[in-house]
């Protein structure tokens, strides 16, 4: 999927910031929590989940992106991420991740809607995301937040 970047309106706030490799750990617990028994979870432990997080950071996705890659935090809680990368030398959101007892409270939006204005601040026009044809929450984000399909699926 892809959209056009623009400014959505202020989703800057105090519980949103720039993610750092030193979240590495709080990040991997959280992207276990928001993988096991979804659709997109293969049977990764906790290891390798913050494992994931690692290989994204040294760019094993693409080029981590610095700024425009956010977490969701309170009280010292990781409650929603989303990793951007450059990915063929375009912006990619790599992993969107929000903890399962916070879901359905808009946290991944705001999260994933800092991160894309952070790139349309950065001067990205378009932003790309591969997402698993079955995951309809996912979906229905993204295209309320302008995603639109493109290419055909294999």
């Amino acid at each position: 999927m892809r959209c056009a970047l623009k400014e959505l309106g202020d989703f800057d706030s105090i519980d949103i910031r720039p993610m750092v490799r030193a979240d590495t750990q709080r990040l991997g617990a959280l992207f276990y929590s928001a993988y096991v028994g979804t659709v997109d979870y293969e049977g990764e432990t906790p290891t390798e989940a913050v494992g994931a997080v690692e290989a994204t950071f040294s760019g094993e996705f693409g080029e981590f992106i610095d700024g425009a890659s956010m977490v969701l935090e309170r009280e010292g809680q990781h409650l929603s991420a989303s990793f951007m990368t450059l990915w063929q030398d375009r912006p990619l959101l790599a992993f969107a991740v929000t903890d399962p007892a916070h879901k359905g409270r808009g946290l991944s939006r705001r999260c994933t809607s800092a991160a894309m204005n952070a790139l349309a601040r950065l001067g990205y026009p378009e932003l790309d995301l591969f997402v698993t044809e079955t995951n309809e929450p996912a979906i229905a984000l993204y295209r309320s937040l302008g995603f639109v399909q493109v290419g055909a699926p294999p």
